[in-house]
C-alpha cells in the first residue's frame, strides 16, 4: 500500500484501503464500542495508520465538505413513470460528476422520513424527493431539512424548488380532445384525492365539462391504485351495462387495466369504448390497440431537477417552480362515436 504524507488521506482513502464503507471506518474510528468483526475493525485500523490518516482529519471530513453525492426519493421504481424518473437523474447526475443514493419509501409517510434522514446522515450533498403525494411532513422547510433539496411533483412544501407538470391544464386538454370526438359520457379512473398530481388531472377534467353547455355524464371513480383495482371496477360496470363511451384513466397503469375488463367483457375498443391515459408508458404504444395518452416529459422534468440542485449547490439561486406541459399522444384507443349527438 502507498503510504502518504500525515493528513492527505481522506475518509473514502480509509474505507477503499479497508475495504469498508465510508460510514464503517466512521464509526470504528469514532466510537471505539461501535459492534463490528474484530477483523474489519483491525483492518480500518491499519489502513489509517498506513495512510497517516488521523481522528482530526476524520472530524474535518465530517463537517459539510462535498462528498458529490445526491440522494433519490421515491415511491418504487416497479412503475415505469418513476423508474424514467430515476434513470434520468442519475444520467444527468453522473454527467455533473455527481453519484447517486436511491431511497425507496413505498408511498408510506414514516418510511420516507427514515429515508430523508439516512441520506442525510449519509452526508448527501442534496436531495431530489420525488413523490406528488401527501406522503411526506407538510411543514418542512429548507431550513429543517439541513441540506438542499428539489421536490419533483405536486408536493405542499413551501420554499423548496419543484419541478411539476400542469396536470390540471393536462386534464383539461384530455377532455376537450375526447368532447372533440362526440364523448358526451365519461368514466375517470383516479386514485386517492392526496395524490396530487392525479387529483388535478380530474380537476382539469371537470373544470372542461364545467365550461360546456351541453348535457354530459361524468363518473369519478376513485381509491384505485393500479390495474387489478381499474379492472375491477370497469368489469363491474361492464356487468352493469356500461353507458359511458370514454374512460379518462389518471395513469397508463389505470387505462391499462380498463383495456384489459374491456377485452374480456367483449367491448370493443375504440368502436365501442375510448379508452385514453396519462404519463406514456413505454408499453402503451406497442399494446393492441395502442394507447392514446397525455405524455408527461419525465426524462426532461429528472434532468432539470439535476440541474436546479446543481445550481443551489453552486451557489446560484433556484426557480421555485419550474412548470412543464403534457403533449397529446393520439393512437388507436380513441374514435368518433359514431352516433354522436
Amino acid at each position: 500500500m502507498k503510504r502518504l504524507k500525515i493528513g492527505a488521506a481522506s475518509i473514502r482513502d480509509v474505507a477503499q484501503a479497508a475495504g469498508v464503507s465510508v460510514a464503517t471506518v466512521s464509526r470504528v474510528i469514532s466510537k471505539p464500542d461501535y459492534p463490528v468483526a474484530e477483523a474489519t475493525r483491525q483492518r480500518v485500523r491499519d489502513a489509517a495508520q498506513q495512510l497517516g490518516f488521523t481522528p482530526n482529519a476524520l472530524a474535518r471530513g465530517l463537517a459539510r465538505s462535498r462528498t458529490d453525492t445526491i440522494g433519490i426519493v421515491v415511491p418504487g421504481i416497479t412503475n415505469p413513470y418513476n423508474a424514467v424518473m430515476v434513470e434520468a437523474i442519475d444520467r444527468e447526475a453522473r454527467e455533473n460528476g455527481l453519484r447517486t443514493l436511491l431511497g425507496l419509501t413505498s408511498g408510506d409517510e414514516d418510511r420516507r422520513e427514515e429515508v430523508i434522514e439516512d441520506l442525510v446522515s449519509r452526508r448527501a450533498d442534496g436531495l431530489i424527493i420525488c413523490a406528488s403525494a401527501a406522503d411526506h411532513r407538510a411543514g418542512r422547510t429548507p431550513a429543517q431539512l439541513g441540506v438542499p433539496a428539489v421536490l419533483v411533483g405536486e408536493q405542499p412544501n413551501p420554499g423548496f424548488p419543484m419541478v411539476k407538470t400542469d396536470n390540471h391544464r393536462a386534464g383539461y386538454q384530455a377532455t376537450e380532445y375526447l368532447w372533440s370526438l362526440g364523448h358526451r359520457s365519461f368514466i375517470y379512473l383516479t386514485t386517492r384525492e392526496s395524490w396530487h398530481d392525479f387529483h388535478q388531472r380530474g380537476e382539469g377534467m371537470q373544470a372542461f365539462l364545467s365550461s360546456r353547455s351541453e348535457r354530459h355524464v361524468l363518473e369519478i371513480c376513485d381509491g384505485l391504485f393500479g390495474e387489478v383495482d381499474a379492472y375491477r371496477r370497469i368489469s363491474e360496470a361492464c356487468s352493469a351495462g356500461l353507458s359511458a363511451t370514454a374512460i379518462l384513466a389518471s395513469t397508463d397503469r389505470h387505462a391499462l387495466g380498463a383495456l384489459a375488463a374491456l377485452t374480456d367483457a367483449h367491448l370493443p375498443v375504440p368502436a365501442g369504448v375510448s379508452v385514453m391515459g396519462f404519463d406514456d408508458y413505454v408499453t402503451s404504444g406497442f399494446i393492441r390497440p395502442s394507447l392514446t395518452t397525455m405524455q408527461m416529459p419525465v426524462a426532461e422534468m429528472g434532468r432539470t431537477a439535476v440541474a436546479l440542485l446543481c445550481d443551489v449547490l453552486g451557489g446560484k439561486p433556484a426557480e421555485h417552480e419550474t412548470l412543464f406541459n403534457a403533449e397529446l399522444i393520439e393512437r388507436g384507443s380513441t374514435a368518433t362515436v359514431a352516433d354522436a349527438p
